[in-house]
């Protein structure tokens, strides 16, 4: 499979029994076949009705890969559970760390902060980098990424 060539396939919104969430997007096995590794979460860059990608990871569950789906994208893409929709995946070559471009100018002018955000364990920059991208404004998005890295001071290091 080329890197950058997505794979379109047609899904299903699926109920989840768990307490973490309660809906998902199971791939077929003939596309979960082409990201199998065999290691963990494979990062994705993912559209719904070819609107505008977003970062997710395909998960396994068993033999199979699930998408996890937030409340806030159901509600986005307007998914139904039974109505089928149009999915296209690609490999993320950022694994999940496209930095929004305010996080990205914050860090530009903060040596320490820029420093700091790059010790942390990518799983968490990912939540930071969420965290910023989710905010509808730019003012917000602004203030998001300078809190993040005011926090970031002020959490203890461990030494050496």
């Amino acid at each position: 499979m080329e890197k950058e060539t997505p794979v379109h396939f047609m899904a299903t919104l699926t109920e989840q029994e768990s307490p973490m969430f309660t809906s998902s997007i199971l791939l077929p096995a003939q596309v979960a076949e082409q990201f199998r590794t065999p290691k963990g979460a494979i990062r994705v860059l993912c559209s719904i009705e070819q609107a505008e990608e977003f970062p997710c990871a395909l998960n396994p569950r068993g033999n199979d890969y699930i998408i996890i789906v937030s409340k806030a994208l159901i509600k986005q893409h307007k998914l139904t559970y039974g109505n089928p929709f149009k999915v296209a995946i690609r490999p993320d070559p950022e694994n999940g760390l496209l930095l929004p471009e305010e996080l990205q100018e914050v860090l530009a002018q903060d040596a320490w902060g820029n420093s700091l955000f790059n010790t942390v364990l990518p799983g968490r920059q990912r939540g930071y980098i969420h965290y910023v991208r989710s905010a509808k404004t730019v003012d917000t998005r602004i203030k998001r990424a300078l809190e993040i890295v005011e926090k970031l001071k002020r959490t203890p290091r461990n030494p050496g």
